[in-house]
C-alpha cells in the first residue's frame, strides 16, 4: 500500500519479548486515546490553534469562508493533519503494531478468532477502560444501534415471521405482514415514508460524536433547484452519508434550507420486514430509475438526492489508506441529471475508508471472486470488515473512532435535455468525474489521513 507502514512481527527472543512488553505497556496508555473525551486530553477541533483560511464548524458542519468571524476556529493544515493522527499510528486499523502483525500472518478466519481468544501469544484481549463517561457510552450505543439494525433487524424479522407462521398459533401475524407487504413494496420508488421525529431523534447526535463526522459547507446552494449529489467513497457502511441525509445529526435542513434531503440505497434493503419500514423513516429510498423519475418528476424544487455512486462493489474495494473509486463505468446518474435538469454535487468524505478495515481481496483472489459472485445473487456486497467491540478493541462490528470531512464541493449546472445523446452524458460524466478528481486533491491535505494516496478512477 503506497504511502503506508506495515509493522513487522515481533522477535522471538527473549530480548525482544521483553521489548515487547514494554511496548504493550505503552500501548495500553496510547490505546486510551480512542476513548478519551475531548475535555480529557484533547481539545475539539473547533477549540484548535487556527489559521486564517479554515471553516468553521457549528453543530457538526463547517462553513468555508466564516473563519475570520471568529479567530480561535481557524487551524492551520499541519495542525488538522496532527488531528487527524490523533490515534497513534501503533493503534491504526492500518499501520499494525506487532501485535496486530501476528495475527495478519494467519488465514482471515484463524486470525479473526485469535484476535478475540488470544490464541498463539502470551498477552490477552485489550479491553475499554471501566471508569469511560457516560456520554462516550451513550455514542457507542449509537453506533452499536445503527450497526444492529443494518445486520440484524431485517434478517431477524424474517426469522420471526416464519417461526411465527409454522410453529405458533399467531401464524396470522405473519400473513397480515405479508398482505401490507405486497401492497406497500413500490412505496420505496414513489417517495418513501419519511417520519420526521425519527430523523431528529438524540440518538443521531451521539451518531455524529462518536467519530466525530463533520459537514464542511463550501458554497450556498439554490432551494429553487434540484441537486443530484454524488457521494464518494462508499466505505464499508456509507457511515457519513447515512448521517448527513438519512438523520439530522449535522443539521442538514438547517445548514441547506429549503432543501429535502433523500439518501438513495440499494432497493434490497426495503425487501426486509420492518428494517424497510424504519429505514424508509429516515427519508431513505430505492435507488432505481423509477424512484428518482419520481422525486425529480415532480412538480416543486429543493429536493437533494444522495446517490453513492460507487455503489456495493466499490465497498469491496474501501481500504484504509487506499482511493479507489468505481466511475468509469457509472453514467446514469449523469443522463437522469440531464432529463430533469438536476445539478450534480461532488461530495467527498475523508475518513469513509477509514472507520473499519477490510480483509484483503484484490481482484482475481479467491475472496474476491466468491464476494463478486455473491453480489450477483443477493445484490449487497459481503464485505469480510473488521471493526473493534464495545468492551474491548480487538474485534468487533463497531466501527474506529476515525473523524469522517463530508466536503461538499460545487454544483455543476446541467441543462434539460429530455431525450440526452450519448455524447452528451459522456461530456456531462468527464465534467463530474474531473470535479470530484478537482475536490479530493484540494482539501487532502487538510483533511485527509493519508494524504500521499492518489485517488484511482476505475
Amino acid at each position: 500500500m503506497d504511502g503506508c507502514k506495515v509493522a513487522t512481527a515481533p522477535d522471538t527472543g527473549m530480548e525482544s519479548q521483553l521489548g515487547l512488553q514494554n511496548t504493550l505497556k505503552e500501548d495500553t496508555v496510547s490505546q486510551r486515546v480512542e476513548e478519551i473525551t475531548p475535555n480529557e486530553e484533547q481539545k475539539p477541533l473547533s477549540e484548535a490553534p487556527a489559521v486564517e483560511n479554515e471553516p468553521k464548524e457549528q453543530n457538526g458542519v463547517k462553513h468555508e469562508g466564516s473563519a475570520k468571524k471568529d479567530a480561535k476556529s481557524e487551524e492551520s493544515d499541519e495542525d488538522l493533519k496532527k488531528y487527524n493522527r490523533k490515534i497513534p499510528e501503533e493503534r491504526s486499523a492500518v499501520k499494525k503494531d506487532e501485535i496486530d502483525a501476528h495475527f495478519d500472518r494467519l488465514p482471515w478466519v484463524v486470525g479473526a478468532l485469535s484476535r478475540v481468544l488470544n490464541l498463539g501469544i502470551s498477552y490477552g484481549p485489550q479491553f475499554a477502560p471501566i471508569n469511560i463517561p457516560i456520554r462516550r457510552r451513550k455514542q457507542t450505543f449509537a453506533v452499536l444501534f445503527w450497526m444492529s439494525t443494518f445486520l440484524f433487524m431485517g434478517a431477524g424479522s424474517l426469522l420471526m415471521l416464519l417461526y411465527l407462521f409454522f410453529y405458533t398459533q399467531y401464524w396470522w401475524v405473519s400473513l397480515c405482514y405479508l398482505t401490507w407487504f405486497l401492497g406497500d413494496h413500490s412505496i420505496c420508488s414513489r417517495g418513501g415514508r419519511r417520519v420526521e421525529w425519527v430523523r431528529r431523534l438524540p440518538l443521531w447526535k451521539h451518531y455524529r460524536d462518536f467519530f466525530p463526522i463533520h459537514l464542511i459547507k463550501t458554497c450556498e446552494l439554490d432551494p429553487s433547484k434540484n441537486y443530484i449529489m454524488g457521494y464518494h467513497p462508499h466505505g464499508i457502511l456509507s457511515a457519513g452519508a447515512f448521517c448527513h441525509f438519512a438523520t439530522e445529526g449535522t443539521n442538514f435542513s438547517k445548514n441547506f434550507p429549503g432543501f429535502t434531503p433523500h439518501l438513495l440505497t440499494l432497493e434490497g434493503h426495503f425487501l426486509l420486514p420492518f428494517y424497510r419500514e424504519f429505514f424508509m423513516a429516515s427519508g431513505a429510498v430505492s435507488a432505481t430509475r423509477e424512484s428518482m423519475d419520481y422525486l425529480l418528476g415532480r412538480e416543486g424544487t429543493g429536493r437533494a438526492l444522495c446517490l453513492v455512486v460507487g455503489g456495493a462493489k466499490e465497498s469491496l474495494d474501501c481500504h484504509p489508506g487506499e482511493v479507489s473509486l468505481h466511475l468509469s463505468k457509472r453514467k446514469g446518474f449523469c443522463k437522469m441529471a440531464l432529463r430533469h435538469g438536476a445539478s450534480l454535487v461532488p461530495m467527498f468524505s475523508f475518513g469513509e475508508n477509514e472507520i473499519y478495515d477490510q480483509v484483503a481481496n484484490p481482484e482475481g483472489s479467491l475472496i474476491r471472486r466468491i464476494q463478486n459472485f455473491l453480489q450477483g445473487i443477493i445484490g449487497l456486497a459481503p464485505c469480510l470488515f473488521i471493526g473493534r467491540g464495545v468492551f474491548q478493541y480487538s474485534f468487533g462490528i463497531v466501527p474506529f473512532r476515525k473523524p469522517i470531512y463530508t466536503v461538499v464541493g460545487t454544483p455543476i449546472d446541467v441543462p434539460q435535455v429530455k431525450m440526452p445523446t450519448k455524447e452528451q452524458i459522456v461530456a456531462l460524466h468527464e465534467k463530474y468525474v474531473k470535479a470530484v478528481v478537482d475536490l479530493y486533491n484540494k482539501y487532502k491535505h487538510k483533511y485527509s489521513e493519508f494524504p500521499e494516496c492518489e485517488i484511482k478512477i476505475v
